[in-house]
C-alpha cells in the first residue's frame, strides 16, 4: 500500500508533492482506484491540547492525584470517554478495567482528534472553569501559544478562575 498526499482542487484531488505525482502516473486513465482518505493530523491541535491539558494540571488542587501532566491526560481521556472498557478476572475478582487509548497521530486523523479536543474543551468548561464556554477556552489558548492574530490579555481566564 502507498501513501500520497492530495489536495482538493475545486471537484479533484491532485496530488501535493513528487511523490504523489509519481504514484499517480501509474494509474491509468479511467483506472479505478480504492483510496481511504485521512487528514493528517495538524501539529497546531496536539499543541492546543497539551497547552488545555498542561493549564489544568497546573490548576489541579491535589498534585499527588496527577503527580506529573501526563496523569492528567489520562484522566482526561477516561473523563472524556476515550478509552476500551473491558471485564477481567484478577484473582477470583471480577472487575471493569479502563484502558485509555492512543492519541498519536497515527492513531487519530485530524477529524477524530478535533472531536476529542472539543469534547475535552467542555469537560473542562464544566469541571474546571465553570461558566467558561469552549469557544473562549480555545481563543485563550491559542492567544497563549501565539496561534491567534490579536493576542488576548494571557492567562485572562485562568486568573479569573482562581
Amino acid at each position: 500500500m502507498t501513501t500520497v498526499l492530495l489536495v482538493k482542487h475545486v471537484a479533484s484531488l491532485r496530488p501535493v508533492d513528487d511523490a504523489g505525482a509519481e504514484w499517480l502516473r501509474h494509474v491509468g486513465q479511467g483506472e479505478i482506484v480504492e483510496v481511504t482518505a485521512r487528514r493528517p493530523r495538524n501539529v497546531r491541535f496536539h499543541r492546543l491540547f497539551f497547552a488545555l491539558a498542561s493549564l489544568c494540571w497546573e490548576q489541579a488542587p491535589d498534585r499527588a492525584q496527577y503527580p506529573t501532566v501526563e496523569d492528567y491526560v489520562t484522566a482526561l481521556k477516561i473523563a472524556t470517554g476515550h478509552y476500551t472498557r473491558r471485564e477481567a478476572d484478577l484473582d477470583g475478582v471480577r472487575m471493569t478495567v479502563l484502558t485509555p487509548r492512543s492519541i498519536s497521530f497515527a492513531a487519530m486523523d485530524e477529524d477524530e482528534f478535533k472531536a476529542w479536543f472539543d469534547r475535552c474543551c467542555d469537560w473542562v468548561a464544566v469541571h474546571v472553569l465553570p461558566g467558561v464556554s469552549r469557544d473562549d477556552l480555545r481563543a485563550e489558548l491559542e492567544a497563549m501559544l501565539g496561534l491567534h492574530g490579536d493576542s488576548v490579555k494571557s492567562n485572562r481566564i485562568w486568573k479569573e478562575a482562581i
